[in-house]
């Protein structure tokens, strides 16, 4: 390997680390944030209640005190609500150690051949990720696949054959007429073709493509496919 080429792969880690560690203390700081502004409001609304009960103890009527079993069952309200935020906080303290276990662990992805589960591919300057179809399987021997626009309209339909074995499919980004399409996300369908040409439903087709990146938000680890962006639980075969 030349100097050059480490240096390059050195800077790719780097950088790959910093937005890692980035969106991890992102999503982190939010779930913190949320629990600290519970706190914070608990602690006020207390302070409050404090304030009107020991107005309302001074300024009683002696002869009408307040019933002591009622001030009780309040107080009890709110030491229970104050003990219940700090089990909030203490829980979004180990899920956030967990998000970071999580992403650490997904950090070896990258740069990785993958397949995933998805419903859609993302075009950038022309290119998109793979479908990968599955093997011709009793009169299946063919698969439409069906490429939409955001309004839902068909822009490409193509039918492949069907192998043996797995295959691939790539769009070249243009549509039926064979015009170059801007960068986009555009909803995919693959479904199976018997030799009669009749349509026997959905095949199990995913995407291909090399892992770009790593980030995480509220909904758990993302993977980079390409362009494309999709969840670590859609995540079906690293080759």
């Amino acid at each position: 390997m030349t100097t050059a080429t480490t240096a390059t792969a050195t800077a790719t880690r780097s950088t790959t680390g910093a937005a890692t560690a980035t969106s991890t203390a992102t999503a982190n700081a939010a779930t913190s944030s949320a629990a600290a502004n519970a706190a914070r409001s608990l602690g006020g609304d207390m302070t409050t209640f404090l304030k009107l009960l020991t107005t309302q103890l001074r300024h009683q009527d002696p002869t009408q005190p307040m019933d002591p079993n009622q001030l009780t069952q309040q107080l009890a309200q709110f030491a229970g609500v104050e003990q219940q935020i700090a089990t909030n906080q203490h829980m979004e303290a180990l899920l956030g150690l967990q998000r970071t276990s999580a992403l650490v662990a997904a950090t070896p992805m990258m740069g990785r051949e993958v397949e995933v589960s998805a419903d859609h591919l993302q075009l950038s300057n022309g290119t998109a990720q793979e479908v990968r179809l599955p093997p011709a399987s009793g009169n299946v021997t063919r698969a439409r696949v069906a490429l939409t626009d955001s309004t839902g309209a068909v822009i490409r339909d193509a039918v492949v054959p069907l192998g043996s074995a797995a295959t691939g499919w790539s769009w070249d980004g243009k549509n039926a007429q064979g015009r170059g399409l801007a960068d986009g996300r555009f909803g995919l369908s693959v479904t199976g073709v018997d030799a009669t040409g009749g349509t026997t439903g959905a095949l199990s087709a995913v995407v291909a493509g090399t892992v770009t990146g790593i980030s995480q938000d509220r909904d758990g680890v993302q993977l980079a496919v390409g362009a494309m962006t999709t969840g670590f639980d859609s995540l079906r075969r690293v080759r």
